[in-house]
């Protein structure tokens, strides 16, 4: 039934405890995972505000983009080593257009939330609430412990 999981984290703990429900109902029902990284530009924004040259801004997304697929690397690995076939997946985008894009190649999207509520949820949005509701691939949510 889901064959095709897909992952996406940040590298906290909460998208760690995601992944490991990704990987844990894969092993179980013989699928495999892709673990996304949704990287988007911090500066971009800012850009008409910069105070650095662009070569400044250029390196220090370069230095977030080798973080990223560090991490990758290695959540890929500890996935193999549990015994499910894993890919990585870098995507320079803003995170919820980079899920639903990706959540079509999927069978199911499996994603962490920090289960806010009331106006802390307004004011901080939810990546995870965007996707819930947008996904036409069924969304499993791990909550966190503390929301």
């Amino acid at each position: 039934m889901f064959k095709k999981i897909l992952v996406p984290t940040d590298g906290s703990e909460l998208g760690r405890a995601a992944l490991e429900r990704g990987l844990y109902l894969a092993r179980n029902l013989g699928g495999e995972v892709t673990i996304l990284y949704a990287l988007e530009n911090p500066y971009e924004a800012y850009r008409s505000y910069a105070t650095q040259p662009p070569e400044h801004y250029e390196k220090q997304m370069r230095d977030l983009k080798a973080k990223a697929q560090a991490l990758l690397h290695q959540l890929s690995a500890e996935a193999r080593a549990k015994g499910v076939q894993a890919r990585a997946l870098l995507v320079e985008a803003h995170p919820v257009p980079a899920i639903l894009e990706a959540a079509k190649a999927h069978d199911l999207v499996v994603m962490a939330t920090h289960g806010r509520k009331g106006v802390e949820r307004v004011m901080m949005g939810s990546v995870t609430d965007k996707v819930l509701h947008n996904c036409p691939t069924p969304v499993l949510v791990v909550r966190s412990g503390t929301g």
